[in-house]
């Protein structure tokens, strides 16, 4: 059977990747990188000063929560920085990576969620020492540190918002500012409560509220790109399969279908079809990557027929 058909197998595989790597390419090019390049390159600049600054002040002023958000800074100005770095790499062509440098931006994610993790049980370590042993905190300062944080974040928000919002990588690090955002204000927070109260046990209690948002991101973020570096299916396969069986009458079955993302946007299916009549193949390959495109975000799609004997 599979020599019978060999040659039409051939040539309608070859039209079925051309016609979905088309719209992969044109989907890439819809995006402004020189935009996208320069509202995160302002942002990890204030970021990236605004965290030396709490890291300095937060040791002075002996404020644990300022240091925890100084750490949580510190992965976010690494993330904006990778994300800048991974829209440059993927223009980049070679010869032998044929899907190029999608992925430096998954494993720069996968050592990003390693070194949150690094310094989260860094902060609880340090709560568990000020709980046992508290300490005065100088008030006044951690507040005027903390006021400059937020206002940095402030200003980080607003020109990631001015970039593609519809980038995944920009719509994260938007993500990441905010939550850092929601951190300065809690620490704002804390000090006027301590400043009132001298409960200074509220600043070991928000550092560790602040490592557990923390460790929720980063252990999001280490599935999911954990995910993509082992091939994984970012949906389940049979409901793809049953969204493709639904899509033409002449598809009869599917079988070795596999799927999985370059990037977090770049989604790639492979499969064989059996069908009844390789003249329907043209249509069916015209309808599936349609279909799929606009119901799964899938753009690269391999599709061989197997006629169904």
């Amino acid at each position: 059977m599979n020599t019978l058909i060999h040659e039409p197998i051939k040539k309608h595989c070859e039209h079925s990747h051309d016609h979905s790597h088309e719209h992969s390419h044109n989907h890439s090019h819809s995006i402004d990188f020189s935009k996208n390049k320069k509202a995160l390159l302002l942002s990890f600049i204030v970021t990236f000063v605004i965290m030396i600054v709490e890291v300095i002040y937060g040791y002075l002023t002996n404020s644990l929560a300022l240091i925890s958000d100084a750490l949580h800074m510190i992965t976010h100005a690494f993330a904006l920085i990778i994300s800048y770095f991974a829209i440059i790499l993927a223009k980049k062509k070679d010869d032998f990576k044929t899907y190029g440098y999608y992925r430096a931006e998954i494993i720069a994610a996968f050592i990003n969620a390693i070194l949150i993790a690094i310094f989260t049980l860094f902060i609880i370590y340090e709560a568990i020492e000020k709980l046992l042993n508290p300490s005065e905190i100088d008030i006044s300062t951690m507040l005027i540190v903390a006021s400059f944080g937020t206002l940095a974040n402030i200003i980080s928000a607003l020109l990631l918002m001015k970039a593609d919002t519809n980038n995944l990588n920009i719509k994260s690090s938007i993500i990441h500012m905010l939550s850092d955002l929601l951190s300065s204000v809690a620490i704002i927070v804390g000090g006027i409560i301590i400043y009132y109260t001298n409960f200074y046990f509220i600043d070991t209690i928000l550092a560790l509220m602040i490592a557990l948002v923390i460790a929720k991101w980063s252990f999001n973020l280490f599935k999911q790109s954990l995910d993509i570096l082992l091939e994984g299916s970012f949906i389940e396969i049979n409901k793809i399969k049953e969204f493709i069986l639904s899509k033409h009458s002449s598809i009869k079955d599917i079988r070795d279908i596999h799927i999985h993302s370059i990037s977090q946007d770049y989604h790639i299916l492979t499969a064989h079809i059996i069908i009844d009549d390789l003249n329907n193949f043209q249509n069916i390959i015209k309808v599936l990557s349609h279909s799929l495109k606009h119901e799964f975000n899938i753009h690269h799609i391999t599709i061989q027929p197997i006629l169904n004997s």
